[in-house]
């Protein structure tokens, strides 16, 4: 297990999210952890798609708060 450079926690109705940056031998990387009735489950990001994941997560917000993403189509991404 590679140990936290940083750790942030992130609680929200009734989930907690950990959000760990840790680094191997391949380099850095972001652990994501979500707690939710008492299951575990988590993901992994290799620091070359930190910057992506923040760009997608930053334009599902600004669809979210503008409130105007019923027309939006399906991604085939």
């Amino acid at each position: 297990m590679d140990p936290e450079i940083l750790t942030e926690k992130v609680a929200t109705q009734n989930k907690k999210f950990l959000v760990d940056l840790k680094r191997n031998e391949n380099g850095y990387y972001l652990k994501v952890s979500e707690w939710s009735n008492s299951k575990k489950s988590s993901i992994f990001i290799p620091a070359e798609g930190v910057g992506r994941m923040i760009e997608v997560l930053r334009k599902f917000q600004n669809l979210i708060q503008d409130g105007d993403i019923t027309d939006i189509p399906p991604s085939r991404n």
